[in-house]
């Protein structure tokens, strides 16, 4: 019995022991790990989740960033945080462990958005540029475009003129139509037609630029421009808050020169006498404009302008939702007195994994824009307002001896216009814009392979125009208009995406509905007996007041697949087809199909590659598409009336309507097709990047607009599908870190495309006059397009200097006398016109620099604009003796001809501004933007670092053009303004609003 219980004791004991020593065990196993999670700035994160694999026991961060967990030796961590790289640790003897989360960066250096999806930038077979925000966050911006500007080979990106809140015009590979708009489609976060002009630069990830056919084959028959991609910023990570705010000061570099008031009031003394007249001026008068100097009208137009611009974020996510929320403010002072533009916007993204299956994303972006004064709104009938300034009367004061305003010259000399002081300080000209944004995408994982993505999105612009002008002593003119429009899109996408060994196949389908509803009216109130503003209209007599109205809707379907094949990571192959059904065409011609293909292959397995100190990577690419064009108004097919009033009784008017155009119920698409050829080459490792594309793209069946003269008189055109547009070129990049240390970087990107375009068809004719009027009284046309030359031709006659003493015989028998301009004539004596330069240049690039040393960092921006001329309309009117502009104001005119002294210079005689005489090389190199920063970062107390800048932009200017900028042009830039010239009639100055040069003072503060 004893051995019994002494038996049961030892097991006892033992099973004890073993407990006991099991227990032991496991408690030195089962450890508790303590830890913190902080970001690559250093700084912790809250709400990292962190679990035990294979297990349910898990934590999550604190607020600081800390943790603590229970883990056996051997077990791995897996911590996980929206935005952030996974990461897994194995629990080894220590008990306290501190992670650095990687940014998921799903790098934009790496991804590019193609269109209904996104591919590696290695698995590319078209012609796609990237521009990342990375490019131009050293660069204070208030308008995106600029960060296009010298950024992206192939695209050109120039400023019509520097007002502020101006149209800046984008053109991809050239221009491909002469009636129709021109400017690339531009797609934000997958909703077509957005404005690149209300977006907040500071809210861009990324641009991407699709530019030959085989890349935007993919939206058919809107992508024949070009297709510009907008990704927006999208919430991840760490909650940041980022303040940016600068000041910018601006001035006109530098005035024209005119003649003062005693040089002026001499050469008009003797302009008169050899007409045979007396002298205006007594030497008492012209020694009083020596004295006091008269008054310089440009000088008095300008101002220093200052400008403000407040740009706030915050973005982060918590949980499986991310957040970007911004805002921005911009008041833009101009440098011509009068005129201003400011803009506010909102903008929230919110993007949310659901479930492992299930992400859903709503965007919605807000913004109003105000202009004041736009001078485009001014008419450029004898010159702008700007032009009016170089060429008023200098010895008439602004004001008389009253203080009221001299509407005209007191001797009638000079510009004959309204005093340009009184009629941009009397004026109130606004324009408002309100636009609002609203997009929801919907991605769902049917299968592992398959995906649906539902991309639905609205916007509504509500835009309307108050002026009111005075004009001399006349009563003054009230105007409204409204313009609404409403635009909405569903796009069903569905792709599926297998690997196969070495085989990738990757399919696309889509099914897009999109459509867009205008509706218009104004009025305009002339004669006000009150003249108090804009709102009191409707003191107008009725006979004065007239009211306009217009509604239009337009819609287009689509259905389009895509299919992408991959071998090896070797042959890339995409195949596109897109059918577009448009309702702006009869319903016999309004599908239409684009097709295209690309093919690529990489050598990178190649062993002269793979065994290459030099080479990284070598990529061969090719692709051929078709794309269209169907920017035509809505109702273009079927006659169109216009407006108008007549007089059945020889004085009252009748208000009614008369013929404006003739409907062509066979009009079809315009197409573009393109082939592109392309070399992608890495070195050093992926230090240095280059890239080469040649092209060509050939535009039929233009969607042209022939003058017609109907049977019951006037000026009337019919649409037709006439014509033919070439643009062939080269596009080059390159991408280099040219040094790379710790503490010193140098990042480099320098770009080069040199287009050719030209006309080589127009269906039958050889030419056909444009539509740029002149501006000196001789009632030319300055532009004209012909075939076998490229878009931009100037219109206009040879000047071959003066007639001189020995040639007054032959000058009689044309009227003129020794001293007068002379130009080329005909057979018959008549001035002969024809092509005289033109406007569209042929090489353009850019040379982008970062460089960065400890906390400082340098950004310096060229860009080269080559091979163009411009009609420096502005130098002629100047000139004077034409028009409304009878006296002369240029200083040349001091050596000008005289018996004596038989220079080339004209004494008199009709000044032809459209003439040889004013045409100019407009070449040029700026230096466009210079930016030095300093960066304090990790500031105690308040967790930020602050960013303090200085940024000069337009510093220096190299060029051999006279006027302002040889940038510029008077033809608005603004396609959707109805505006038809702004291609066909490039490089014509008639007095565009000078580009300033700016100097920015900033700081950006992130929290």
């Amino acid at each position: 019995m004893k051995e019994q219980s002494s038996k049961l004791l030892k097991k006892c004991l033992i099973t004890c022991l073993l407990t006991l020593i099991i227990g032991i065990s496991d408690a030195h196993a089962q450890q508790t790990i303590t830890g913190k999670v902080v970001g690559e700035d250093d700084v912790g994160i809250p709400g990292v989740n962190i679990l035990v694999e294979g297990t349910s026991t898990g934590q999550i961060t604190d607020f600081d960033g800390n943790f603590s967990i229970s883990a056996d030796t051997g077990d791995q961590l897996i911590i996980s945080y929206l935005g952030f790289i996974t990461q897994k640790i194995t629990i080894g003897n220590t008990t306290n462990i501190n992670i650095k989360l990687i940014a998921d960066v799903q790098s934009l250096d790496d991804v590019v958005v193609i269109g209904y999806g996104t591919a590696r930038k290695s698995d590319l077979t078209g012609a796609v540029t990237q521009v990342s925000a990375k490019s131009f966050e050293d660069q204070p911006l208030a308008r995106l475009e600029e960060a296009l500007q010298g950024r992206a080979a192939g695209v050109t990106v120039a400023k019509a003129n520097g007002a502020p809140g101006s149209a800046i015009k984008v053109r991809i590979r050239g221009a491909n139509s002469i009636n129709r708009s021109n400017d690339p489609l531009i797609v934000i976060d997958g909703f077509i037609g957005g404005d690149l002009s209300t977006l907040n630069p500071n809210d861009i990830a990324s641009i991407d630029v699709l530019k030959d056919a085989s890349a935007t084959a993919v939206y058919g028959s809107r992508g024949s421009n070009g297709v510009v991609l907008i990704s927006t910023k999208k919430g991840k990570g760490v909650a940041k808050i980022d303040i940016d705010f600068f000041t910018t000061i601006s001035a006109v570099p530098e005035l024209l020169p005119t003649l003062g008031a005693a040089d002026f009031s001499r050469i008009e003394n003797s302009r008169r006498i050899r007409g045979g007249g007396t002298a205006i001026f007594t030497d008492a008068e012209i020694a009083g404009f020596e004295a006091n100097g008269g008054t310089n009208y440009q000088d008095e137009i300008f101002q220093t302008a200052i400008s403000q611009n407040l740009q706030l974020s915050a973005n982060g996510s918590e949980g499986k939702v991310g957040y970007f929320i911004s805002g921005n403010y911009v008041n833009q002072e101009g440098v011509v007195i009068n005129t201003n533009y400011e803009r506010y916007s909102l903008r929230s993204n919110l993007n949310a994994n659901i479930s492992d299956k299930f992400k859903i994303g709503f965007n919605i972006f807000g913004s109003r824009t105000t202009t004041i004064n736009d001078l485009n709104q001014f008419g450029r009938f004898q010159g702008s307002v700007v032009l009016n300034a170089l060429s008023w009367d200098p010895t008439t004061p602004i004001f008389d001896e009253n203080g009221n305003y001299n509407n005209l010259s007191n001797r009638s000399l000079a510009s004959l216009n309204y005093n340009p002081v009184a009629n941009l300080t009397l004026a109130n000209v606004e324009n408002i814009s309100d636009r609002i944004d609203a997009n929801i995408n919907l991605s769902y994982n049917i299968l592992e392979n398959l995906t649906y993505t539902l991309i639905a999105g609205v916007t509504t612009f509500n835009g309307s125009s108050e002026s009111y002008r005075t004009f001399r002593a006349d009563p003054p003119t009230a105007t409204f208009g409204n313009n609404k429009n409403t635009t909405h899109q569903i796009s069903n996408i569905l792709s599926w995406q297998k690997e196969f060994g070495k085989h990738n196949l990757k399919a696309t389908g889509v099914y897009e509905f999109s459509g867009i509803q205008n509706r218009f009216n104004g009025y305009t109130a002339a004669r006000l007996f009150v003249p108090g503003g804009f709102y009191f209209a409707e003191t107008a007599p009725s006979s004065s007041q007239t009211v306009f109205n217009n509604f239009s809707e337009r819609s287009i379907q689509s259905l389009m697949a895509r299919s992408e094949y991959i071998y090896n990571d070797a042959l890339f192959v995409t195949g596109t087809v897109r059918m577009d059904e448009s309702s702006v065409f009869r319903s016999d011609n309004r599908r239409g199909y684009f097709p295209s293909v690309a093919l690529a292959y990489s050598f990178d397995n190649m062993p002269f590659i793979e065994n290459s100190t030099i080479f990284s990577n070598l990529k061969l690419r090719a692709g051929w598409g078709q794309v269209g064009n169907e920017n035509i108004d809505p109702y273009t097919t079927f006659p169109n009336v216009q407006n108008a009033n007549f007089s059945f009784n020889g004085s009252d008017a009748t208000p009614g309507v008369t013929p404006d155009s003739f409907g062509n119920p066979d009009l079809k698409w315009e197409t573009t097709t393109q082939t592109n050829v392309g070399v992608d080459l890495t070195f050093l490792k992926g230090r240095i990047n280059f890239s080469i594309d040649a092209y060509q793209k050939n535009t039929t069946d233009l969607l042209l607009d022939d003058p017609i003269i109907p049977s019951n008189g006037g000026n009337v055109t019919i649409s037709k599908n006439i014509g033919e547009v070439e643009n062939k070129g080269i596009d080059i990049a390159i991408a280099a870190d040219v040094v790379n240390t710790d503490n010193f970087n140098w990042n480099s990107n320098f770009n080069l495309s040199h287009s050719k375009n030209e006309v080589t068809d127009l269906g039958g004719r050889d030419e056909i006059q444009g539509t740029f009027g002149s501006i000196d009284g001789q009632g030319r046309i300055w532009n004209i397009i012909q075939v076998g030359q490229p878009l931009g031709q100037f219109n206009g006659t040879t000047f071959l200097g003066t007639w001189k003493t020995s040639e007054a015989a032959e000058a009689a028998t044309f009227g003129r006398i020794p001293g007068d301009a002379k130009y080329l004539r005909d057979e018959n004596g008549e001035i002969l016109f024809g092509a005289i330069g033109n406007g569209t240049p042929t090489l353009t690039w850019g040379f982008n620099n970062t460089i960065t040393y400890k906390n400082w960092d340098l950004n310096v921006f060229f860009q080269g604009v080559h091979n163009f001329d411009i009609l420096n309309a502005v130098q002629g009117v100047i000139v004077g003796n034409t028009g409304n502009q009878r006296s002369f104001l240029a200083p040349e005119q001091l050596n000008q001809w005289t018996p004596q002294n038989e220079t080339d210079i004209p004494a008199g005689g009709p000044n032809e501004a459209g003439s040889t005489r004013y045409v100019e090389k407009g070449d040029f190199i700026r230096l466009s933007n210079l930016t030095l920063g300093y960066t304090l970062k990790d500031i105690k107390h308040i967790n930020a670092n602050v960013k303090l800048y200085v940024t000069g932009q337009n510093l220096f200017l190299i060029t051999d053009y006279t006027g302002y900028d040889p940038e510029l042009t008077s033809v608005p830039a603004d396609d959707n303004a109805g505006n038809k010239s702004v291609d066909v009639a490039a490089g014509i100055n008639a007095g565009a609003y000078p580009n300033p040069r700016s100097f920015i003072f900033g700081v950006k503060v992130g929290f």
